[in-house]
C-alpha cells in the first residue's frame, strides 16, 4: 500500500483555508446577528411610532367627548326616571308593613324608614 505525506507546505494551507472558512461562517453569522437585531429596532421603532398616534388619537377623542359632555344639561327626565326607581325599590324593602314580626323591631323600622321617607320625599320636590 502506498503512502501519502504530505510537506509542511501543504498542511500549512490547510490549515490557513480551514482557519479562513471558521472566520468566514462567524462573520457571516455575526453580520445574520447584526441584521436581524436590526429588523427588531426597525420594528420597535414603528411599534412606539404606532402606539404614540393611538395614545394621541384616544386623547383627542377623550377631549372632544368632554366638550361634548361640558355642552350638555344633565338630562332631568332620565334621572327622575332613576330617582323614582330606586325611591320604589327603598319602599318595597324597608317599608315597615313588609315586616312581618311584631315589636320592637317594627317600632325601629318605622321610624328609620318615616326618617329617610321624608328626605327622599324632600329630595324629590327639590328636583321639580
Amino acid at each position: 500500500m502506498p503512502t501519502y505525506t504530505l510537506s509542511g507546505l501543504t498542511v500549512f494551507l490547510l490549515l490557513l483555508i480551514g482557519a479562513y472558512v471558521v472566520h468566514q461562517a462567524r462573520r457571516s453569522r455575526k453580520s445574520e446577528m447584526a441584521f436581524k437585531l436590526r429588523k427588531c429596532e426597525i420594528a420597535l421603532q414603528n411599534a412606539e411610532h404606532a402606539l404614540s398616534n393611538t395614545v394621541d388619537y384616544y386623547k383627542g377623542e377623550v377631549a372632544r367627548l368632554e366638550q361634548q359632555l361640558a355642552g350638555r344639561e344633565p338630562s332631568a327626565r332620565g334621572s327622575d326616571e332613576k330617582f323614582r326607581r330606586a325611591k320604589a325599590a327603598f319602599a318595597r324593602r324597608y317599608h315597615p308593613d313588609q315586616i312581618s314580626r311584631d315589636g320592637e323591631e317594627t317600632r325601629i323600622r318605622t321610624e328609620v324608614f318615616k326618617e329617610f321617607w321624608e328626605e327622599l320625599q324632600r329630595i324629590e320636590a327639590g328636583n321639580r
